[in-house]
């Protein structure tokens, strides 16, 4: 198949141009959500002042990914999930494009659109777990919380995540980082912690496993996959990872608790933004549900992140989608976790990832 390499080459330079979380991200986050939260302590519900990095013009590298799409489309099965890939890197150079303009939530929808019965039975998921008493606290929650990036204390997640990635020999740097919404993110050849967040030892084991485990071991796998496209990632394959990540926390018996709260909050919020409403709204109705005021607007910005983002919309439905399937065939573990590989894609790269040996 002479195309793979030169669809592979392409679709790589085309993912390292297109940064959506990163464009997406506000530069004055934590200054903007300390403000929120003197203002709505004292009742004034203010919308939030987020800025961001100047939009890139992505018109030209759509427009040449649509026409790759196209032409790969003929290729058969595997042609397909390259094209696949293509289009799902046009429609988030799209986003990057429409930061802070009105035309971001629509564009945003496009990428992160309902998918299959999974979203519907998120949505019943994430009402299940809101319905359930407040979780009481443990006895580490008890405990004075660890400041996420402590270098002076063994227990704090940079520490921790440091100390396994050096122990496991991994090709990755961990730095700390402030405007991040997460506790911690993986990207090429780094895991991000969050600066200055209060987390529980439960906390930090949690997102040790759910980034090593979840991120940083499919990307090296990725990198000795026979295919580009372990690691350029398949059309919903960023999504389905982060479903693979929690149906490692669960198994782990981590998923439970604070963790469900936050996952149905994310979810809801996510939910709110996509009926419309702004961020009052969503950040009011989980203050309604029993969120903190400090998490109810962390939430809430994350998912409204760029001006309407919604991602977090795709966490539950993909913990379901990946826990049907490894419920069926146990196996297909090996394939979701050689690289960003969705679970509608696998059943192609079944074989070129037994190849290399995954």
């Amino acid at each position: 198949m002479p195309w793979i390499s030169d669809a592979g080459s392409a679709l790589v330079q085309a993912a390292a141009r297109v940064r959506m979380i990163m464009c997406t991200t506000p530069t004055n986050l934590r200054a903007e959500l300390d403000r929120l939260g003197r203002a709505w302590a004292r009742g004034d519900h203010e919308l939030p002042r987020f800025s961001h990095e100047p939009a890139p013009d992505h018109e030209g590298l759509v427009r040449a990914l649509g026409e790759l799409a196209a032409f790969l489309d003929n290729e058969g099965p595997l042609g397909m999930v390259y094209a696949g890939r293509a289009r799902e890197i046009a429609a988030e150079a799209t986003v990057c494009s429409a930061v802070g303009t009105k035309g971001l939530w629509a564009a945003a929808r496009k990428r992160f659109g309902r998918r299959d019965l999974y979203d519907d039975a998120a949505d019943d998921l994430a009402r299940r777990w809101l319905s359930e008493p407040p979780p009481r606290a443990s006895a580490s929650e008890e405990e004075a919380p660890l400041r996420s990036d402590d270098e002076a204390e063994e227990g704090s997640l940079l520490v921790r995540m440091r100390a396994e990635i050096g122990a496991r020999r991994l090709p990755f740097r961990v730095v700390v980082v402030r405007d991040l919404s997460s506790l911690a993110a993986t990207g090429e050849g780094v895991v991000q912690v969050a600066a200055g967040r209060a987390m529980t030892r439960a906390d930090v084991e949690r997102t040790v496993l759910h980034e090593i485990e979840g991120h940083v071991l499919p990307r090296c796998r990725a990198a000795g996959m026979s295919l580009g496209i372990f690691v350029i990632g398949t059309q919903n394959g960023a999504d389905d990872q982060e479903g693979r990540a929690l149906w490692l926390e669960r198994r782990a018996g981590a998923l439970v608790g604070g963790r469900r709260y936050e996952l149905a909050f994310r979810h809801v919020a996510a939910r709110k933004l996509e009926a419309g409403a702004d961020f009052v709204e969503a950040a009011r109705l989980l203050l309604s549900y029993g969120a903190s005021l400090p998490d109810a607007l962390r939430i809430t910005a994350r998912v409204y992140r760029g001006g309407g983002l919604g991602r977090e919309v795709v966490y539950l439905p993909a913990l379901l989608r990946v826990e049907a399937a490894l419920a069926v065939d146990p196996a297909l573990d090996g394939v979701l976790g050689a690289g960003r590989v969705s679970v509608d894609a696998a059943a192609v790269l079944r074989p070129f990832a037994s190849r290399s040996g995954t």
